[in-house]
């Protein structure tokens, strides 16, 4: 952080001289984001490149529509500062993109908790066609599970163990007790407002498969046609012959979904940078930007790899690509100081000094720094302008919800095979909050789950996947 840097940030953030600091500052923000968004991009623009070039021929269709209008608005929008309105129609470009990235990583999202819903019933009759060693007590293995969980002073340490290991244990509570567990979790949220609940009803329903549409079909029908295969599986009287076609079902579909969601990933972080750049490009002093070696190097990057994508064609790094590169070295992790910095005053100004920001004239800008802190948070998906629901759930909200979802959890229930029952249980109850009270009702579910658990195959493999996390 600069001399100047620490002085405007200490003025802001102590109330101190705001009519002088404020425009200070917020010159200051667009540069430093504007730099720091296109150093990122250049990077991200080259680690994409180089999967495009290796994974290409295994993406969906719809990846490949998004990286062509990413690479059009990159040849077009990125190296020069644009007007006002052609720098909105870049912004609504780049926005629709990033709303169909983040609907394309929720369709992901519900074909991973689908397939590991499946993996982890076939993980089950695994040992039926293997042989077994002898089993310790289930004592010992509950006192063994305990100390593991509790061999740690913090709280969140504990339940994220809890919940970890509930995962992976047999199943064997009635459909009444999950629903009560259900019902009791949702309780927990009475107070919460809007997005909270939103939040943890898209997470219960995606792990319980209850949102498989048509869309998913028409996006990856390949997996949609594994999916379909799975379905007419009877765990009961699996084969050998059924159970290995069908755990490489599982396992091309894992491939699959590795290298999409790979994919996205980055794909998201490059639109976010473009994103960045494109909201500073109208606050962008022309002659700072110029002098800025570190923004022109990643500039060069950027453009060589648009050129490189309008070929088609795979290229080796050239000399002067490789010095741009030196030149932004360790720039990005340099400027991250900064740019939380940058949050902290951002935060300061848009909760305790938005009338003297409207008084000078920049509330547009500071909404506009506003979105590119929210662009650089720790979620990727962020929904932008979004100030949160201020609604609080009450009781009743929370009753209908939990009405609405166990009727589909029971019809799900009874089109389904009774592993996948467990398996969907298994895949909600380790995301709901811990429900236990005390080490010793730890103890007992520990207890109860293996001492209920007949079947030795689900026993054994539950037992080997827990003894993994433990080590």
């Amino acid at each position: 952080m600069s001399k100047n840097f620490r002085s405007i940030y200490k003025d802001i953030i102590n109330n101190r001289n705001l009519e002088d600091r404020i425009p200070e500052f917020l010159r200051m923000a667009v540069e430093k984001y504007d730099t720091f968004s296109t150093v990122r991009l250049a990077l991200n623009y080259y680690t994409f490149y180089e999967i495009y070039c290796d994974e290409k021929e295994h993406w969906a269709s719809k990846l490949h529509e998004h990286i062509n209008k990413i690479n059009s608005i990159i040849a077009d929008a990125a190296f020069q500062v644009r007007s006002d309105e052609e720098a909105d129609k870049y912004i609504k470009q780049t926005d629709e993109i990033r709303t169909s990235v983040t609907r394309g990583m929720e369709t992901l999202t519900l074909f991973v908790d689908l397939f590991e819903i499946y993996e982890y019933a076939l993980n089950r009759v695994e040992y039926r066609f293997k042989d077994m060693d002898q089993l310790e007590d289930d004592e010992e293995i509950a006192k063994e599970v305990l100390r593991y969980i509790f061999d740690s002073e913090e709280n969140t340490v504990i339940n994220d163990r809890i919940r970890e290991i509930i995962g992976q244990l047999p199943i064997r509570i009635t459909k009444h007790k999950y629903f009560d567990y259900i019902s009791d979790s949702f309780h927990e949220l009475v107070g919460a407002n809007e997005d909270i609940l939103a939040t943890y009803i898209y997470i219960i329903r995606s792990c319980a498969m209850l949102d498989l549409s048509q869309d998913l079909k028409d996006a990856y029908p390949l997996l949609w046609e594994k999916k379909e295969r799975l379905e007419q599986l009877n765990f009961k009287d699996i084969t050998k012959e059924e159970y290995e076609a069908a755990i490489l079902l599982v396992q091309e579909a894992v491939v699959l979904l590795e290298k999409e969601s790979t994919a996205y990933y980055v794909l998201i972080e490059l639109v976010n940078e473009l994103y960045t750049m494109l909201l500073c490009n109208p606050y962008r002093e022309v002659e700072l930007a110029a002098d800025n070696k570190h923004r022109e190097a990643a500039l060069h990057i950027i453009r060589s790899i648009s050129s490189a994508f309008s070929k088609d064609k795979q290229e080796e790094a050239t000399s002067e690509l490789l010095s741009s590169f030196g030149v932004i070295e360790g720039l990005q992790e340099d400027m991250e100081y900064d740019i939380l910095s940058l949050e902290d005053v951002l935060y300061h100004l848009d909760k305790h000094h938005r009338e003297v920001v409207e008084s000078l004239g920049k509330e547009k800008l500071l909404n506009t720094l506003l979105n590119c802190k929210d662009l650089h948070s720790g979620s990727l998906f962020v929904e932008l302008n979004n100030s949160g629901s201020d609604k609080i759930v009450d009781r009743e909200r929370i009753s209908k919800e939990i009405k609405v979802l166990i009727k589909e959890l029971e019809d799900k229930f009874q089109s389904s095979d009774r592993m996948i029952i467990r398996a969907i249980m298994a895949n909600t109850m380790d995301k709901m909050p811990v429900f236990f009270e005390s080490h010793t009702e730890v103890m007992e579910y520990v207890l109860y789950s293996l001492n209920k658990c007949t079947d030795l195959a689900e026993k054994y493999a539950s037992l080997e996947i827990i003894e993994s996390i433990m080590e």
